[in-house]
Protein backbone atom coordinates (compact mmCIF):
# COMPACT_ATOMS: atom_id res chain seq x y z
CA UNK A 1 0.00 0.00 0.00
CA UNK A 2 1.10 3.46 -0.76
CA UNK A 3 1.88 6.56 1.19
CA UNK A 4 -1.23 7.63 -0.58
CA UNK A 5 -3.47 5.27 -0.17
CA UNK A 6 -2.84 4.93 3.32
CA UNK A 7 -3.68 8.12 4.19
CA UNK A 8 -7.08 8.12 2.06
CA UNK A 9 -7.80 5.19 3.95
CA UNK A 10 -7.10 6.58 7.47
CA UNK A 11 -9.12 9.46 5.78
CA UNK A 12 -12.19 7.77 4.84
CA UNK A 13 -11.84 5.69 7.99
CA UNK A 14 -12.01 9.00 10.37
CA UNK A 15 -14.54 10.42 8.22
CA UNK A 16 -17.17 7.35 8.61
CA UNK A 17 -16.61 7.24 12.30
CA UNK A 18 -17.08 10.69 12.40
CA UNK A 19 -20.03 10.44 10.53
CA UNK A 20 -21.78 8.09 12.68
CA UNK A 21 -21.13 10.33 16.06
CA UNK A 22 -22.84 12.72 14.03
CA UNK A 23 -26.17 10.82 13.60
CA UNK A 24 -25.72 9.71 17.25
CA UNK A 25 -26.01 13.59 17.86
CA UNK A 26 -28.36 14.35 15.73
CA UNK A 27 -30.75 11.55 15.84
CA UNK A 28 -33.35 12.88 18.61
CA UNK A 29 -33.99 15.87 15.75
CA UNK A 30 -33.87 13.88 12.84
CA UNK A 31 -38.16 14.10 13.09
CA UNK A 32 -37.88 17.92 13.47
CA UNK A 33 -35.47 18.50 11.28
CA UNK A 34 -37.94 16.62 8.66
CA UNK A 35 -41.01 18.52 9.05
CA UNK A 36 -38.53 21.30 9.00
CA UNK A 37 -37.21 20.63 5.63
CA UNK A 38 -40.73 19.83 4.32
CA UNK A 39 -41.94 23.08 5.64
CA UNK A 40 -38.99 25.78 4.02
CA UNK A 41 -39.53 23.60 0.86
CA UNK A 42 -43.27 24.61 0.79
CA UNK A 43 -43.09 28.15 1.68
CA UNK A 44 -39.65 28.70 -0.19
CA UNK A 45 -41.33 30.57 -3.18
CA UNK A 46 -43.55 32.79 -0.64
CA UNK A 47 -39.87 33.29 1.00
CA UNK A 48 -37.94 34.18 -2.15
CA UNK A 49 -41.15 36.83 -2.95
CA UNK A 50 -40.86 38.41 0.63
CA UNK A 51 -36.80 38.70 0.02
CA UNK A 52 -37.40 40.72 -3.27
CA UNK A 53 -40.12 42.87 -1.43
CA UNK A 54 -37.42 43.87 1.32
CA UNK A 55 -34.62 44.35 -1.46
CA UNK A 56 -32.51 41.38 -0.51
CA UNK A 57 -33.24 41.60 3.68
CA UNK A 58 -33.02 38.18 4.17
CA UNK A 59 -32.79 38.03 7.88
CA UNK A 60 -36.11 39.94 8.14
CA UNK A 61 -37.52 38.19 5.44
CA UNK A 62 -37.23 34.98 7.61
CA UNK A 63 -38.28 36.27 10.40
CA UNK A 64 -41.28 37.58 9.28
CA UNK A 65 -41.83 34.26 7.55
CA UNK A 66 -41.31 32.28 10.37
CA UNK A 67 -43.30 34.28 12.37
CA UNK A 68 -46.21 33.92 9.88
CA UNK A 69 -45.78 30.24 9.50
CA UNK A 70 -46.00 29.57 13.65
CA UNK A 71 -48.90 31.87 13.76
CA UNK A 72 -50.52 29.78 10.81
CA UNK A 73 -50.00 25.91 12.75
CA UNK A 74 -50.38 27.24 15.97
CA UNK A 75 -53.27 29.65 15.89
CA UNK A 76 -56.03 26.88 14.35
CA UNK A 77 -54.73 24.62 16.83
CA UNK A 78 -55.30 26.30 19.94
CA UNK A 79 -58.16 27.25 18.85
CA UNK A 80 -59.08 23.92 17.61
CA UNK A 81 -57.85 21.68 20.42
CA UNK A 82 -60.47 22.72 23.17
CA UNK A 83 -63.43 22.36 20.97
CA UNK A 84 -61.72 18.72 19.55
CA UNK A 85 -60.55 17.54 23.19
CA UNK A 86 -64.36 18.55 24.35
CA UNK A 87 -65.94 16.38 21.67
CA UNK A 88 -64.02 13.49 22.19
CA UNK A 89 -64.33 13.55 25.63
CA UNK A 90 -68.30 14.07 25.22
CA UNK A 91 -68.14 11.36 22.68
CA UNK A 92 -66.88 8.86 24.96
CA UNK A 93 -69.03 9.07 27.60
CA UNK A 94 -71.76 8.85 24.98
CA UNK A 95 -70.24 5.62 23.98
CA UNK A 96 -69.82 4.19 27.34
CA UNK A 97 -73.04 4.91 28.14
CA UNK A 98 -74.80 3.26 24.91
CA UNK A 99 -72.72 0.28 25.75
CA UNK A 100 -73.72 0.33 29.81
CA UNK A 101 -77.65 0.73 29.23
CA UNK A 102 -77.72 -1.81 26.65
CA UNK A 103 -79.02 0.98 23.81
CA UNK A 104 -76.96 -0.41 21.48
CA UNK A 105 -78.86 -4.42 21.78
CA UNK A 106 -82.16 -2.08 21.70
CA UNK A 107 -81.18 -0.73 18.38
CA UNK A 108 -80.30 -3.58 16.70
CA UNK A 109 -83.42 -5.03 17.92
CA UNK A 110 -85.27 -2.31 16.23
CA UNK A 111 -83.13 -1.95 13.12
CA UNK A 112 -84.45 -5.68 12.62
CA UNK A 113 -87.84 -4.53 12.55
CA UNK A 114 -87.12 -2.57 9.98
CA UNK A 115 -87.91 -3.52 6.02
CA UNK A 116 -83.90 -3.90 5.81
CA UNK A 117 -83.72 -5.63 8.67
CA UNK A 118 -86.06 -7.93 7.82
CA UNK A 119 -84.72 -8.33 3.99
CA UNK A 120 -81.24 -9.37 6.01
CA UNK A 121 -82.50 -12.14 8.05
CA UNK A 122 -84.50 -13.12 5.59
CA UNK A 123 -81.70 -13.90 2.54
CA UNK A 124 -79.07 -14.44 4.98
CA UNK A 125 -79.53 -16.70 7.23
CA UNK A 126 -75.73 -17.90 7.28
CA UNK A 127 -75.51 -15.43 10.33
CA UNK A 128 -77.94 -17.70 12.27
CA UNK A 129 -76.02 -21.30 10.72
CA UNK A 130 -72.60 -19.85 11.84
CA UNK A 131 -73.56 -18.70 15.19
CA UNK A 132 -72.61 -14.91 14.70
CA UNK A 133 -73.69 -12.51 17.08
CA UNK A 134 -73.79 -9.41 15.60
CA UNK A 135 -75.08 -7.51 18.51
CA UNK A 136 -71.83 -8.98 20.52
CA UNK A 137 -69.79 -8.13 17.61
CA UNK A 138 -70.94 -4.32 18.05
CA UNK A 139 -71.02 -4.22 21.35
CA UNK A 140 -67.56 -5.21 21.04
CA UNK A 141 -66.78 -2.50 18.25
CA UNK A 142 -68.18 0.07 20.30
CA UNK A 143 -66.36 -0.76 23.42
CA UNK A 144 -62.96 -0.78 21.30
CA UNK A 145 -63.87 2.80 19.41
CA UNK A 146 -64.22 4.56 23.02
CA UNK A 147 -61.00 2.82 24.17
CA UNK A 148 -59.68 4.40 21.21
CA UNK A 149 -61.07 7.44 21.46
CA UNK A 150 -59.88 7.61 25.47
CA UNK A 151 -56.24 6.59 24.84
CA UNK A 152 -55.79 9.21 22.76
CA UNK A 153 -56.78 11.99 24.97
CA UNK A 154 -54.74 10.95 27.35
CA UNK A 155 -51.74 10.08 25.13
CA UNK A 156 -52.35 13.56 23.72
CA UNK A 157 -52.46 14.78 27.29
CA UNK A 158 -49.05 13.43 28.03
CA UNK A 159 -46.97 13.62 25.06
CA UNK A 160 -47.89 18.00 24.93
CA UNK A 161 -44.69 18.70 26.78
CA UNK A 162 -43.04 16.35 24.16
CA UNK A 163 -45.18 17.99 21.16
CA UNK A 164 -44.14 21.60 22.76
CA UNK A 165 -40.50 20.75 22.64
CA UNK A 166 -40.85 19.35 18.77
CA UNK A 167 -42.71 22.43 18.25
CA UNK A 168 -40.23 24.62 19.32
CA UNK A 169 -37.31 23.76 17.44
CA UNK A 170 -39.30 23.39 14.38
CA UNK A 171 -39.42 26.99 15.02
CA UNK A 172 -35.97 27.91 16.15
CA UNK A 173 -34.89 25.92 13.12
CA UNK A 174 -37.06 27.19 10.39
CA UNK A 175 -35.66 30.71 10.88
CA UNK A 176 -32.05 29.87 10.04
CA UNK A 177 -33.22 27.18 7.06
CA UNK A 178 -34.76 29.87 5.34
CA UNK A 179 -31.87 32.58 6.32
CA UNK A 180 -28.76 30.31 4.93
CA UNK A 181 -30.95 27.12 3.74
CA UNK A 182 -29.05 28.76 0.19
CA UNK A 183 -25.91 28.49 1.11
CA UNK A 184 -26.38 25.42 2.54
CA UNK A 185 -27.77 23.90 -0.38
CA UNK A 186 -25.02 24.81 -2.60
CA UNK A 187 -22.49 23.29 -0.12
CA UNK A 188 -23.89 20.29 -0.06
CA UNK A 189 -24.57 19.86 -3.86
CA UNK A 190 -20.65 20.52 -4.23
CA UNK A 191 -19.66 17.53 -2.49
CA UNK A 192 -21.85 15.32 -4.48
CA UNK A 193 -19.42 13.76 -6.79
CA UNK A 194 -21.96 13.82 -10.09
CA UNK A 195 -21.97 15.75 -12.66
CA UNK A 196 -23.74 19.67 -12.74
CA UNK A 197 -26.66 19.44 -14.60
CA UNK A 198 -27.15 15.57 -13.04
CA UNK A 199 -27.44 16.54 -9.55
CA UNK A 200 -29.58 19.88 -10.87
CA UNK A 201 -31.98 17.34 -12.11
CA UNK A 202 -31.83 15.20 -8.90
CA UNK A 203 -32.56 18.59 -6.44
CA UNK A 204 -35.22 19.77 -8.83
CA UNK A 205 -37.17 16.50 -8.98
CA UNK A 206 -36.67 16.39 -4.94
CA UNK A 207 -38.17 19.36 -4.56
CA UNK A 208 -41.32 18.75 -7.08
CA UNK A 209 -42.09 15.85 -5.47
CA UNK A 210 -42.17 17.72 -1.57
CA UNK A 211 -43.86 20.44 -2.65
CA UNK A 212 -45.97 18.54 -4.68
CA UNK A 213 -46.83 15.89 -1.68
CA UNK A 214 -47.64 18.24 0.72
CA UNK A 215 -49.87 20.30 -1.54
CA UNK A 216 -51.69 16.64 -2.46
CA UNK A 217 -51.74 15.54 1.17
CA UNK A 218 -53.13 18.95 2.48
CA UNK A 219 -55.49 20.03 -0.37
CA UNK A 220 -57.19 16.13 -0.15
CA UNK A 221 -57.84 16.44 3.40
CA UNK A 222 -59.02 20.04 3.44
CA UNK A 223 -61.63 19.16 0.77
CA UNK A 224 -62.51 15.62 2.72
CA UNK A 225 -62.65 17.28 6.27
CA UNK A 226 -64.93 20.05 4.35
CA UNK A 227 -67.22 17.46 2.88
CA UNK A 228 -67.44 15.05 5.35
CA UNK A 229 -68.28 17.49 8.30
CA UNK A 230 -70.63 19.53 6.12
CA UNK A 231 -72.29 16.14 5.35
CA UNK A 232 -72.15 14.68 8.93
CA UNK A 233 -73.93 18.39 10.25
CA UNK A 234 -76.52 18.20 7.31
CA UNK A 235 -77.92 14.60 7.82
CA UNK A 236 -78.07 15.16 12.19
CA UNK A 237 -74.98 13.33 12.96
CA UNK A 238 -73.52 14.53 16.44
CA UNK A 239 -70.09 15.98 17.01
CA UNK A 240 -69.78 16.68 12.93
CA UNK A 241 -66.93 18.92 13.42
CA UNK A 242 -64.96 16.78 15.60
CA UNK A 243 -65.76 13.62 13.12
CA UNK A 244 -65.12 15.96 10.34
CA UNK A 245 -61.83 16.58 11.55
CA UNK A 246 -61.33 13.25 11.97
CA UNK A 247 -61.88 12.31 8.53
CA UNK A 248 -59.28 15.22 7.23
CA UNK A 249 -56.62 13.47 9.36
CA UNK A 250 -58.19 9.52 8.07
CA UNK A 251 -57.34 10.94 4.03
CA UNK A 252 -53.59 10.82 4.79
CA UNK A 253 -54.00 7.17 4.94
CA UNK A 254 -53.84 4.87 2.25
CA UNK A 255 -56.44 1.73 3.15
CA UNK A 256 -59.75 3.25 3.91
CA UNK A 257 -59.07 7.28 4.46
CA UNK A 258 -62.46 8.88 5.23
CA UNK A 259 -64.26 5.86 5.06
CA UNK A 260 -63.33 4.38 8.55
CA UNK A 261 -65.53 7.48 9.92
CA UNK A 262 -68.24 8.05 7.47
CA UNK A 263 -69.81 4.18 7.14
CA UNK A 264 -69.76 4.33 10.99
CA UNK A 265 -71.84 7.23 11.12
CA UNK A 266 -74.00 5.93 8.25
CA UNK A 267 -74.16 2.17 10.10
CA UNK A 268 -75.49 4.94 13.35
CA UNK A 269 -78.03 6.83 11.48
CA UNK A 270 -79.45 3.26 10.48
CA UNK A 271 -79.62 1.41 13.89
CA UNK A 272 -81.33 4.94 15.14
CA UNK A 273 -83.98 4.31 12.42
CA UNK A 274 -83.29 7.42 9.89
CA UNK A 275 -82.28 5.16 6.98
CA UNK A 276 -83.11 7.89 5.09
CA UNK A 277 -80.02 9.73 6.42
CA UNK A 278 -78.21 6.99 6.28
CA UNK A 279 -78.67 6.29 2.74
CA UNK A 280 -78.15 10.17 2.09
CA UNK A 281 -74.95 9.83 4.03
CA UNK A 282 -73.82 6.69 2.37
CA UNK A 283 -74.32 8.71 -1.27
CA UNK A 284 -72.34 12.00 0.25
CA UNK A 285 -69.70 9.29 1.71
CA UNK A 286 -68.72 7.91 -1.93
CA UNK A 287 -68.02 11.89 -3.13
CA UNK A 288 -65.95 12.16 0.05
CA UNK A 289 -63.91 8.95 -0.82
CA UNK A 290 -64.04 9.61 -4.82
CA UNK A 291 -62.17 12.74 -3.90
CA UNK A 292 -59.15 11.03 -2.66
CA UNK A 293 -58.82 9.31 -6.63
CA UNK A 294 -58.96 12.83 -8.06
CA UNK A 295 -56.98 15.22 -5.85
CA UNK A 296 -53.85 13.66 -5.30
CA UNK A 297 -53.32 11.62 -8.44
CA UNK A 298 -53.60 14.93 -10.19
CA UNK A 299 -51.50 17.15 -8.14
CA UNK A 300 -48.61 14.59 -6.67
CA UNK A 301 -48.75 12.13 -9.89
CA UNK A 302 -48.79 14.94 -12.41
CA UNK A 303 -46.00 16.76 -10.79
CA UNK A 304 -43.69 14.10 -9.79
CA UNK A 305 -44.25 11.52 -12.91
CA UNK A 306 -45.38 8.79 -10.63
CA UNK A 307 -47.62 5.91 -11.58
CA UNK A 308 -50.78 5.76 -9.53
CA UNK A 309 -49.70 2.29 -8.45
CA UNK A 310 -46.36 3.23 -7.63
CA UNK A 311 -47.69 6.63 -5.29
CA UNK A 312 -50.51 4.42 -3.47
CA UNK A 313 -47.49 1.60 -2.26
CA UNK A 314 -44.66 4.44 -1.52
CA UNK A 315 -47.10 6.19 0.39
CA UNK A 316 -48.24 2.62 2.13
CA UNK A 317 -44.45 1.78 2.59
CA UNK A 318 -43.78 5.25 4.37
CA UNK A 319 -45.83 4.47 6.86
CA UNK A 320 -44.40 1.36 7.57
CA UNK A 321 -40.91 2.36 7.47
CA UNK A 322 -41.28 6.26 8.78
CA UNK A 323 -44.81 6.58 10.88
CA UNK A 324 -47.17 9.44 9.32
CA UNK A 325 -43.83 11.40 8.17
CA UNK A 326 -43.40 8.17 5.65
CA UNK A 327 -46.69 9.59 3.92
CA UNK A 328 -44.06 12.82 2.92
CA UNK A 329 -40.83 10.58 2.14
CA UNK A 330 -42.23 7.55 0.99
CA UNK A 331 -43.03 9.54 -2.76
CA UNK A 332 -40.12 11.33 -2.00
CA UNK A 333 -37.70 7.99 -1.93
CA UNK A 334 -39.38 6.40 -5.04
CA UNK A 335 -39.26 10.31 -6.89
CA UNK A 336 -35.56 10.12 -6.27
CA UNK A 337 -34.98 7.13 -7.18
CA UNK A 338 -36.51 7.67 -10.51
CA UNK A 339 -34.60 10.10 -11.17
CA UNK A 340 -31.09 8.28 -10.53
CA UNK A 341 -32.89 5.43 -13.29
CA UNK A 342 -33.06 8.51 -15.80
CA UNK A 343 -29.70 9.05 -15.23
CA UNK A 344 -28.41 5.72 -15.58
CA UNK A 345 -30.51 5.68 -18.99
CA UNK A 346 -29.07 8.07 -20.45
CA UNK A 347 -25.43 8.05 -19.32
CA UNK A 348 -24.50 4.28 -19.32
CA UNK A 349 -27.86 2.47 -20.27
CA UNK A 350 -27.19 3.58 -23.64
CA UNK A 351 -23.28 2.76 -23.91
CA UNK A 352 -23.71 -0.70 -22.36
CA UNK A 353 -26.34 -1.55 -25.35
CA UNK A 354 -24.05 0.37 -28.71
CA UNK A 355 -21.72 -2.91 -28.83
Amino acid sequence: MTRQQLFGAFFFAVLLFLLSQLYALFAFFLKPLAWTIILVLTFYPLYNFLQDILRGRRALASLLLTSFIILLIAVPIFLLSSVLTTQMVDLYQKLQEVVQSGQLQSYFAGWQETYLGKLWLKWVPQTAAANIDIPGLLLTAANAVSQFILSHVTDVAKNLAFLLFHFSIVSFTLFFLFRDGEELYHNIRDLIPMEAHHKEEIFHQFYETVSAVVQGMVATAVVQGLIAGISFALTGVPYSFFLGSLSALASFQPFGGAAVVWLPCAIYLGLTSSWGWAIALILCGVVISSVDNFIKPYIIGERTKLPTLFLFLGILGGLQAYGFLGVFLGPVVLATIMAFVSIYRKEYAHDAMTP
